[in-house]
């Protein structure tokens, strides 16, 4: 056997063993890491951002889908408003496969005249660990409390 094959063949366990054995973070910090990505994904108006973060199978108790949250972030993506986003307290109670967030939330818009004073939202998210691709990671199953559905009904 040749010396390229050898070290290829070690290169390729080392990496397989690295990946087997590497430390792995917490559900809660996976799941902290889903929502500041979907926060990002909000404040930067990434519609691909904010939509690799909702489930496949999503709907809330005001009856959104997955497709109706694609929807309004094309529609966020093109308006002229921006959005800050803070999350204040948090409480994540993690029952693998499922987890369920209660988020103390404060949005401050500004339309271009100056920001408008913020607003505040208590939220419950149900997340849920699904395939996508080759392994499995915490997706947003559903958000209540958001006031969307009322909202934003002549977008959908």
């Amino acid at each position: 056997m040749s010396k390229l094959k050898i070290a290829v063949a070690l290169a390729i366990l080392a990496v397989f063993a690295w990946w087997l054995f590497h430390p792995k973070p917490s559900d809660e910090l996976q799941i902290l890491d889903l929502v500041a990505k979907a926060e990002h994904g909000v404040e930067t108006k990434n519609t691909d951002g904010i939509m690799d973060c909702v489930a496949r199978d999503y709907r809330d108790d005001s009856g959104l889908s997955r497709v109706d949250i694609f929807r309004l972030a094309m529609h966020w993506e093109r308006s002229s408003e921006q959005v800050e986003i803070a999350v204040n307290q948090y409480e994540l109670d993690v029952a693998r496969p499922l987890a369920t967030g209660r988020f103390e939330v404060e949005l401050a818009f500004d339309q271009g005249g100056g920001p408008e004073p913020p607003t505040r939202l208590n939220l419950e998210v149900d997340f849920a660990r699904q395939r996508k691709g080759w392994r499995k990671v915490w997706l947003v199953k559903s958000v209540s409390g958001h006031g969307l559905g009322r909202d934003f009904e002549g977008l959908l």
